[in-house]
Formats: structure tokens, C-alpha cells, sequence
């Protein structure tokens, strides 16, 4: 029997929470791995820009929500689904905001903090509107404290994402175990503003909730979002990779291209020079030619 006055008594599946902080790391590498394709791209940028976007927001919010399915309580939980693609729109429009910040030419210390309000703002957005989705028998109530913590978690994983996405968008910078590491800390760093942030919210029993538009997440479908998710994120990888090879393959054709054309110019100057020097000795000969007729009356 559930007390109409004391809070719900929740808990976690750790099972779920570990590939939820594991999905956090991936969509972490992949976000840098695209922070240098968005950076190299001479064509097509908008493209890599708006792909990028939707695989790294993708990424986020299927940390997010494996979170959120990882906690249980007492009572049957649903989604409002018209919600729950509102989050995912705003992290996508959040990760547009930080590749597009990281690839630039400059991030001076300015854009750096107003790129990283602006994605922490969006990332605890997506974050309670997830939340919000929530049809359950009961009331949320958060603690402002926590909720706080929660909101400067989010900008402070920000702007070290975009610092790191920053210092290693250069791909000839980094290496494989760097990139792996960066991943690392920025998963963990979202992985805890997300459970900061669950852990601000109560439950308190209520009456039953309007569940119109609201959907189960069954064990099939829970395994489901991780499984898609991770499928996004290693096409999003060997997407990045192919791209890679090709222009580094278009790249040393060019030089090629490049280094013929300098050894074929050398080699015309140097026929231009004999050329020009023969030129000068015929007429230094016929100046002498002249020079000896007029010299005998001829």
C-alpha cells in the first residue's frame, strides 16, 4: 500500500544504467569523429552538419531515455509520445549548435561559454521535457537545489564537449586511445547531469493520469532503442571513415596531380632558359657577323 502523502520508493536497473552511460560514450566519440568531418568538409558541409546533428542528438537522447527506463517504481509508467520526439528535437537542435560552434575556424572564449549556455540550456531541456512524458498515477515534484546542480552539469558538459570536440576536430591531432578517453569523460559527464537531474524529481501518489497519445516500453522495444541507436551511431562512424579515405585518396591524387605539374613547369623553365640563352648567342654571333662586314667595307 502506497502512502497518498509519503513519496514513491524508486530504483534502478544497474544493468540499464551501464548501457545507458555505454550509449553516452559512443554518441560522445561519435560527436567528435563528426566535429572533424563537419571541420574538413569543403562540400557538402550543410549536409555533414544536419547528419551530424541528428546522430549525435540521437545518441543523447537514447542515453537519456535508456536512463529514464532504468528507474522503476511501484506503479505501471507510460510515455506521451508527441513529448518525447519534442526532446528529441530539441538535443538534435542542441547538437547542431555544438558542431557548428566546434568547426569553426576561431572559438574564442565567448563563443565558447555562449555555445555551451546554449547547448546546456538545450540538453536540460530534453532532459524535463522527458521527463514531462511521464504518464504515471502520481505528481513530480523537484528539488530546486538539485534541479540547479542538474542545469550547471549540463552547461559545464558542454563546454568541455565543445572545448574537446575543439581541440580534436584537427584529424591529424588525435589519436584512436585520445578520442576513446574525451568519449569517456564526456559520457560519463552527460551520464551524470542526467541522474543528477532524475534524482531531483519525487513522486508522489495521485490519481490516475490522462494516457491519451501515451505508449508502454516493452522489454523488446527498451532493447530496441539501444540496439537503432547504436546501428545510428556506428553509420554515422563508417559514414565519417569512408568520407575520410575518399578525400584523403582525392587529396594525395591531387598532390600527385600537383607535383607533375611543378615537375613539368621546372622542366618548361629550363627549356625556356636554353632557349632564351641560344636566342642571345645567335644574335650576339650575327651582331659580330655585322659588326666584321662593316668593319671591311662589305
Amino acid at each position: 500500500m502506497i502512502s497518498a502523502n509519503a513519496a514513491m520508493t524508486g530504483s534502478y536497473d544497474y544493468s540499464e544504467v551501464a548501457r545507458s552511460v555505454l550509449i553516452a560514450i559512443a554518441a560522445s566519440y561519435a560527436a567528435l569523429d563528426l566535429a572533424g568531418r563537419v571541420t574538413a568538409a569543403s562540400r557538402n558541409r550543410l549536409a555533414w552538419l544536419s547528419g551530424g546533428a541528428a546522430a549525435m542528438g540521437v545518441g543523447i537522447w537514447a542515453m537519456h531515455f535508456k536512463g529514464m527506463l532504468a528507474f522503476h517504481l511501484p506503479v505501471p509508467i507510460e510515455y506521451h509520445w508527441p513529448t518525447v520526439l519534442a526532446s528529441l528535437l530539441v538535443v538534435i537542435l542542441a547538437s547542431a549548435v555544438a558542431l557548428y560552434v566546434a568547426s569553426r575556424q576561431k572559438m574564442g572564449p565567448v563563443d565558447a561559454l555562449i555555445g555551451s549556455l546554449i547547448m546546456g540550456a538545450a540538453i536540460a531541456g530534453m532532459h524535463y521535457i522527458g521527463m514531462a512524458a511521464m504518464r504515471l498515477p502520481a505528481t513530480t515534484r523537484f528539488s530546486p537545489l538539485l534541479v540547479t546542480f542538474s542545469v550547471l552539469f549540463a552547461v559545464l558538459f558542454s563546454l568541455i564537449a565543445l572545448l574537446m570536440a575543439f581541440d580534436l576536430r584537427e584529424e591529424h591531432r588525435w589519436t584512436v586511445p585520445r578520442r576513446l578517453g574525451s568519449a569517456t569523460v564526456m559520457g560519463l559527464a552527460v551520464s551524470a547531469m542526467h541522474y543528477t537531474g532524475m534524482a531531483a524529481a519525487s513522486f508522489i501518489p495521485a490519481s490516475p493520469p490522462d494516457l491519451s497519445r501515451a505508449i508502454s516500453i516493452s522489454p523488446f522495444a527498451n532493447n530496441g532503442i539501444a540496439i537503432v541507436t547504436l546501428i545510428v551511431l556506428a553509420a554515422a562512424m563508417v559514414t565519417s571513415s569512408v568520407d575520410r579515405r575518399a578525400s584523403a585518396g582525392v587529396q594525395r591524387l591531387n598532390q600527385e596531380l600537383e607535383g607533375r605539374v611543378a615537375e613539368r613547369t621546372l622542366e618548361l623553365e629550363a627549356v625556356n632558359q636554353a632557349l632564351r640563352k641560344e636566342i642571345a648567342e645567335r644574335e650576339r654571333a650575327e651582331d659580330a657577323l655585322r659588326q666584321a662586314r662593316t668593319a671591311c667595307g662589305l
